[in-house]
Parts: structure tokens; sequence; C-alpha cells
């Protein structure tokens, strides 16, 4: 009787600075019970004991291989480079303030695996913060939508949690059509919202009604250091643009789904912020 091989997964662990709380994300991803999975971490260029963790972890643990960068790459460069290392049929990002439940990647693998349509798969997240707060993050709103036009309608509007697919198991195959993420007119701001935007392009999105994620706000965490500010939101709607323009829509389906933010862009476009000097 022949069996089916599990489908390979490699969990990306992009580290900086996180030696106070890095260690229980590590374990919870030997903790997991996915059969065929990689652990693949770069720590980015810092002055703490992140590196040394990961290290004594891998010792413990074959599945893990840990990279250490030797000029600062930022969130968008080692995410990229960890892209550009991963193997496999499935990824995921592994954030460091990210604490996954023993099957998160048996269950969402499962979830793809099922459908070969579908492009990621997450499950729902509990968010804590700083103070000790708790949030119930959960994103149906792309569930059982086939069109990519209507996906790439609804990611636009930013209607609910757009960003808790972000953590979820992607199509490796899929996913490296995007070219990685991007920085753009305000550097490293949102810029997993273009990144989400095209994988919707490419598939459907497979919601996982299951609090599976417990994710963790740290004084330091990278979004919590953004502005917000109007000309940030300006600069990651023109990066939308651009997804749209190097998706695989026809181009009907393109100039449709941009006019709307073309026009936003033109309303704006006092936003825009100066180039840098050079």
């Amino acid at each position: 009787m022949s069996t089916i091989s599990p489908s390979a997964v490699t969990a990306l662990v992009p580290a900086y600075q996180a030696a106070e709380f890095i260690q229980p994300t590590l374990d919870a991803l030997s903790a997991q019970t996915h059969p065929a999975l990689h652990v693949l971490v770069s720590v980015d260029l810092c002055d703490d004991d992140t590196q040394a963790i990961c290290e004594r972890h891998a010792l413990r643990d074959p599945r893990f291989r840990v990279v250490r960068q030797t000029s600062r790459l930022g969130w968008v460069g080692n995410s990229n480079f960890l892209l550009s290392q991963a193997q496999g049929d499935y990824a995921l990002f592994a954030f460091h303030d990210d604490l996954l439940a023993p099957t998160y990647i048996a269950r969402l693998a499962a979830e793809l695996d099922a459908d070969p349509q579908a492009c990621v798969a997450f499950s729902d997240v509990l968010l804590t913060d700083t103070q000790g707060g708790q949030e119930f993050w959960s994103y149906p709103t792309l569930d059982g939508e086939r069109s990519a036009f209507i996906r790439g309608v609804r990611v636009l509007e930013r209607r609910g949690k757009w960003w808790v697919p972000n953590r979820g198991l992607f199509r490796l195959s899929m996913a490296r059509q995007i070219g990685g993420l991007k920085k753009h007119g305000a550097g490293e701001f949102s810029a997993d919202w273009p990144w989400v935007l095209h994988l919707a392009l490419l598939g459907s999105f497979v919601r996982v009604p299951e609090l599976l994620c417990h994710k963790f706000y740290k004084p330091g965490s990278l979004s919590r250091s953004w502005d917000f500010s109007q000309p940030q939101y300006f600069e990651v709607h023109a990066a939308c643009m651009r997804e749209i323009w190097n998706s695989s829509l026809g181009t009907q389906e393109k100039i449709a789904l941009a006019l709307p933010l073309m026009q936003w862009l033109e309303r704006h476009r006092h936003l825009a912020m100066t180039p840098p000097s050079t």
C-alpha cells in the first residue's frame, strides 16, 4: 500500500535584537508535529545574544539552520534572504514574537494539500500587547473567494485584520513569483500589505477558524516603531499599484483594480514623500 509523503515546509525566522524573547519561539517551532519541517533562522546584524541563543538551540534540534548576517539587512532584506534560501513545497514567516501551537504547521499544510488553487492558509491569532491587554485577530474577508480580482479589491479595502495571513503558510512556488517583499518611498513601512495583496492575486486564501497563533508585542516590535503617517500611507498605496501591474492579472482586470487606487493617489499626491537627496 503506497503512502503519501508529507509536504516539505520551511519555517523562516527573521531575527533581530530578540535575545529576551526568541527562545519560546524556537521552542514552539521544535514542538511542531509536522514531520517534514526545516527551520531557517537568519540573525540580522545586532549587538545582543540573539545569535548565540539560536545557535545553542540548533545544536539540540538538527532541523534548525542558523545564518548570521554580517551587515544590517533590515526586516525586508532579511525576509528576502530567507525566501531565497527556502526549499520545499510550503514556507511561512515565523516571527520571533509569535508562538505557534504544536499543530499549526500540520493543520495549515493539510489545507494547502487539499486545495491546489490555494496560495495561503492561516489561522486566527490572539495578540497580547506590551501592557498585557489582549485582542482576537481573525480575517474571514476572503473565505471561499475564488476570484483573484475580488480578492484584490478586498485586500485593498483593508477591512478587518488584513495582516493576519502574513504569518500563514504559503505555497513557495507561487510566492516566488512576487519577487519578495519590497521597500518603497517610505522604506519598510507596512511592506506586508503589497505582499499580501500580490499573494491574494495569485491564489485563494484558506482561513482555519482556530486559535493556533499567539502574538506578543514587545517594546522593540518593528510595527510599533512606525509613525503611521499619511505620507507613509501614500507611499504604500503606490507600492500596491506596482504589485497590481506586476501581477498575472489580465490587462483589463489590472486597469479595473488599479483605477480607484490611482484616483486616490492623484487626490492625495500632496502627501508624496520627497525623495532623499543623493
